[in-house]
């Protein structure tokens, strides 16, 4: 297999998990412990994204190719379906991400542009951005941590995704059943992706300098 195909593997595989993790615990430091552990298996060979808000950040700071970008969405959102398909299996629920009905859409999309910001520029400063001479032990624990945060912060305004995929992964499934969580998708990929845009832009003229 080649090397760009196992980028695409070890996204879907990081995805999965992830997505896993939201849909059997929705803990804070479950998902977060989670996410730095998959970062710690994968850095080295896809740079450990799981995220297409972050590919995109990625995309823009020239580290991947439109082509790669586009390998990266498809396995991170196909990851997030099988993980949704599984806890159907495990727990005969479905899993699907929607909106909190105590919110509005304006917070809801805010809260998720900020919050994303942060775990891109994240993870932008601790490895993507530039790997050379920095430490994946490092880039776990800064990453993972920093969305153990986020999520408890941000939960109770928008659910506290972040993350593209697991929207959209998660409600393909939830549509074949019957279910209506697609209506949330703008939501959880709008802000996320502008949040990331911004985090790329930040890192490039205001950080990268520094390292």
């Amino acid at each position: 297999m080649g090397l760009k195909n196992n980028k695409y593997l070890i996204e879907c595989i990081g995805s999965y998990f992830l997505v896993l993790a939201y849909g059997l615990s929705g803990e804070a430091i479950a998902i977060g412990f989670m996410l730095s552990a998959l970062i710690f298996v994968g850095a080295m060979v896809s740079g450990a994204h799981y995220n297409p808000a972050i590919s995109i950040a990625a995309f823009f700071l020239k580290k991947i190719t439109p082509s790669e970008l586009l390998g990266y969405v498809v396995s991170q959102i196909v990851g997030a379906f099988l993980a949704a398909s599984t806890v159907l299996f495990i727990s005969s629920l479905v899993f699907y991400v929607e909106t909190p009905i105590n919110t509005g859409f304006y917070q809801q999309l805010g809260i998720e542009t900020l919050l994303t910001f942060v775990l891109t520029l994240s993870a932008l400063v601790a490895w993507i951005g530039n790997p050379s001479h920095k430490s994946v032990a490092t880039y776990s624990f800064v990453v993972g941590f920093t969305l153990v945060a986020l999520v408890m912060v941000g939960q109770n305004i928008s659910g506290a995704i972040f993350n593209p995929a697991i929207s959209i992964g998660t409600s393909i499934l939830d549509y074949i059943l019957g279910g209506a969580s697609y209506q949330d998708i703008i939501t959880y990929t709008i802000g996320p992706i502008v949040g990331a845009s911004i985090a790329a832009y930040t890192y490039k003229f205001v950080i990268e300098e520094q390292y």
